[in-house]
């Protein structure tokens, strides 16, 4: 941010004041919806564990383009959930991680389809060609996701449940040579 920019430094009091009203409006603590900021101002899925409450955020984007007009936007769906259990898992997907607390990616495998329950559940939509953020908490507690999002969960859960996340390294792979 510029601070020198009188507008932004308005705008950033405004989000951060509008941050605090959802706390309030929702009944959350800060703890509780910490994951959920981070994934609106850094990007990613995140989680965070006390000794009495787990809460997890899962961002789920669909990139919408209109071909005739050679434009479109990325709207998010992130989810976050309160004390998060995974109900099911389904199909198994070998891919390279990185997490923050490792300095190398890691072969892990994640399940392809991931059904996740939470106490609660907010929901945030992002729509970044209006430039609205709409905050929901939707009647059903459950949520089915499918792919990365499916990944995400499953990375994040790990995290909750162990702390680390286990994989092997990269540097066991084998480089070979393409003809």
């Amino acid at each position: 941010m510029d601070y020198s920019d009188t507008k932004d430094i308005q705008n950033f009091l405004m989000f951060t004041g509008n941050e605090q009203n959802l706390f309030r409006e929702f009944d959350l603590s800060e703890e509780a919806i910490l994951p959920l900021m981070l994934s609106l101002k850094s990007g990613g899925s995140w989680s965070y564990s006390t000794d009495v409450l787990s809460v997890m955020s899962v961002k789920n984007p669909t990139t919408y383009f209109d071909e005739e007009r050679n434009t479109g936007y990325t709207f998010e769906e992130i989810y976050l959930f309160l004390n998060p259990e995974i109900l099911t898992r389904d199909g198994s997907v070998y891919r390279l991680e990185k997490c923050g607390k490792r300095g190398e990616r890691v072969l892990v495998k994640r399940p392809y389809r991931i059904k996740v329950k939470g106490e609660r559940v907010v929901l945030a939509q992002v729509h970044p060609e209006l430039k609205k953020i709409d905050i929901s908490e939707p009647e059903h507690k459950t949520i089915l996701f499918t792919g990365t999002p499916a990944y995400s969960v499953a990375h994040e859960m790990e995290h909750l449940t162990t702390g680390d996340i286990e994989g092997e390294p990269i540097w066991n792979f084998e480089f070979s040579k393409s003809k």
